[in-house]
């Protein structure tokens, strides 16, 4: 007859979490010795493998970007460096083109004030002629109304001495001469005297005749028996008694 024993649950289970417990500790320890254990070289190579593989195209890539980029940065400078030199270069143009102008202006506005004074100077000049030919004129003109003047004095002084001095002659022969006997009376002859400077008769003649000839030669005898003759003692007046 078989006995039936009596089992207690509580310790059924008990064992059970002990044998799933121990199971656990097992496969832990198999995993680390399996970790710690396993050969090196296969986890390098595979690392090398993922170094060398796959993050290169990202690599190059991003130096390509870089490259470019920099590329990209020069370039930029160079077309600023461009632009700013040829602004410069415009710039120094146009400020050339400033000062020629500026100085061509200078030069013209120069050269405008030098004509202005040269055609002033020639202006003074001319006009300071004109003044000196004026005055001269002006002193020529004087002078020849003065010397007029001093010759019309000078003339009528010496006609009224030559007019006095012949009104002596003809006294002076007048007193000498005296009328023929048997002439008649009326008579009247021209007798041209020829005189020295000191009043001596060189020769007296008759150019117009009286019609009575010794009338005529009485009148030449009364000439030549006045000398000498009276003359102005102004020896430029002589000429006007070299023949009378």
């Amino acid at each position: 007859m078989f006995s039936q024993k009596r089992h207690n649950p509580g310790r059924v289970r008990a064992i059970f979490y002990a044998v799933v417990v121990h199971a656990l500790v097992i496969v832990l320890l198999v995993i680390g010795f399996r970790w710690t254990t396993q050969p090196e070289p296969d986890l390098k190579i595979v690392q090398a493998t993922v170094i060398s593989n796959a993050p290169a195209p990202k690599v190059e890539e991003n130096k390509r970007a870089q490259e470019e980029a920099e590329a990209t940065r020069k370039k930029a400078e160079a077309e600023k460096r461009q632009q700013a030199d040829l602004k410069k270069k415009l710039e120094d143009e146009q400020q050339q083109r400033k000062d020629a102008e500026r100085k061509k202006k200078e030069l013209a506005e120069k050269q405008e004030k030098e004509q202005k004074r040269a055609a002033e100077m020639e202006r003074k000049k001319e006009e300071l002629h004109r003044q000196k030919s004026a005055e001269q004129s002006l002193q020529q003109q004087l002078a020849a109304e003065e010397k007029a003047r001093q010759d019309a004095a000078r003339a009528a002084r010496a006609a009224t001495e030559v007019d006095k001095y012949k009104a002596l002659i003809r006294q002076r022969v007048s007193r000498s001469w005296s009328r023929p006997q048997g002439t008649s009376k009326g008579l009247k002859c021209v007798v041209s005297v020829r005189l020295t400077p000191s009043g001596e008769v060189l020769a007296a003649s008759v150019v117009r005749s009286s019609g009575d000839s010794l009338f005529d030669r009485s009148v030449e005898n009364a000439v030549y028996k006045s000398a000498p003759l009276p003359l102005p003692a102004d020896p430029t007046l002589f000429d006007n008694f070299r023949e009378i």
